[in-house]
């Protein structure tokens, strides 16, 4: 049935002034601090003095209320079909010298997981040209080491594979422990993309989880990553015994760094019996929102990746998180040691749920450059 003009017109000013008095309504005495926060975050952007007041108040607003703020700011600032696919392989596997509680690479736990070399380049390469075909854009390569420091032989391998998989047309990802300077200008020579160096925890809690690395050695890594033009990726872990306060600290940390983090993974301790954190129960789904919420609403750009412990979570579930502001996956059967969702799963879902494979960045920028290039030769 077709309208009146007249009242057509009254509808589109009624639809206009309702977008124009949304940071009103928001900022009303009836609104929660999530969505009173999210207007603020969708009107003037990504911000890096928040307190961490502010953000226990997003956090612990009514759950629905977070959920649907945080869905309001990841489609402003995202396409909200978009999801990433990762892939990440275990290059070195075991043995490591670190007292992690959670981790079942250890060399202090007996978690029947065996030590192992480096892998070769041929295996490495073959395992990043299936990632691609199977549809991951990002492939991350982690070693179980405390620090690359006396290990130059493995390192000057691992910046050859860096290129290789770069020069596949794939974003490039690497998680190897403590970084130097040096170190990680070699690694954005060679093409790095991101680098993985995760808090895990609030600065309070850390020592309950790891006693051989500082927190504060860890956030210099994160500096060098930073300066040398490597993507920051940086996240944590839930489940760790923590208390929702450490959870709001974790995310404060990352949130008032000097620049958001490209990524933040956002892990479900998967408990691994030999590891002093066996015997911790699952995280809820309820838990994984309100952290993916959160952090989408305090850090807009970031990718926001349902990390770890995706695996336990249904097909309705992941959903929630995506709609909460998940971007990112890893993709493929294991995430390190640990199991992962099933490939057809993950297929089955996007196509359901009308996701759709995000393009490397590096693509964008690309295009972004031809399109300037183009420009100026026209004017």
């Amino acid at each position: 049935m077709l309208l009146p003009r007249r009242l057509r017109s009254g509808l589109k000013t009624s639809s206009i002034l309702a977008v124009h008095s949304l940071p009103r309504y928001f900022s009303s005495s009836n609104s929660s601090p999530a969505a009173i926060e999210a207007a603020r975050t969708v009107e003037q952007g990504p911000r890096h003095d928040w307190t961490r007041e502010e953000i226990s108040s997003i956090y612990h607003s009514p759950i629905l209320d977070l959920l649907f703020h945080g869905a309001q700011v990841h489609r402003h600032a995202h396409n909200f079909k978009e999801v990433q696919q990762c892939t990440l392989l275990s290059i070195k596997t075991g043995g490591c010298s670190e007292d992690c509680a959670y981790c079942p690479q250890s060399s202090r736990y007996d978690t029947g997981l065996k030590a192992q070399k480096l892998m070769d380049k041929d295996a490495v390469l073959e395992a990043a040209k299936k990632a691609k075909e199977a549809g991951s854009t990002r492939f991350c390569m982690g070693a179980a080491w405390r620090d690359t420091v006396g290990r130059k032989t493995n390192f000057n391998q691992i910046l050859d594979y860096v290129k290789e998989i770069r020069d596949m047309g794939m974003e490039v990802c690497c998680t190897l422990g403590m970084l130097e300077k040096q170190q990680a200008l070699e690694l954005k020579k060679a093409g790095l993309t991101a680098y993985n160096h995760n808090l895990d925890t609030s600065r309070e809690y850390y020592s309950n989880v790891i006693t051989t690395r500082t927190y504060d050695e860890r956030l210099q890594t994160l500096k060098f990553v930073r300066e040398a033009g490597i993507n920051v990726c940086s996240g944590g872990i839930i489940g760790l015994g923590e208390a929702e306060e450490d959870r709001v600290g974790l995310l404060h940390t990352l949130a008032t760094l000097p620049a958001h983090p490209e990524s933040v993974p956002i892990n479900a301790l998967l408990a691994v019996k030999g590891t002093p954190l066996e015997d911790q129960k699952p995280v809820e789904i309820w838990e994984m929102i309100r952290m993916i919420a959160t952090a989408r609403i305090v850090m807009p750009k970031a990718m926001v990746r349902l990390s770890a412990g995706r695996v336990r979570f249904s097909m309705p579930e992941q959903a929630l998180c995506f709609m909460a502001g998940a971007n990112s996956i890893f993709t493929g059967e294991k995430l390190l040691t640990t199991p992962n969702n099933d490939f057809d799963a993950d297929q089955l879902m996007f196509k359901l749920l009308g996701l759709i494979p995000k393009a490397p960045s590096f693509l964008e920028e690309e295009a972004a450059d031809d399109c300037q290039e183009a420009a100026s030769s026209s004017g």
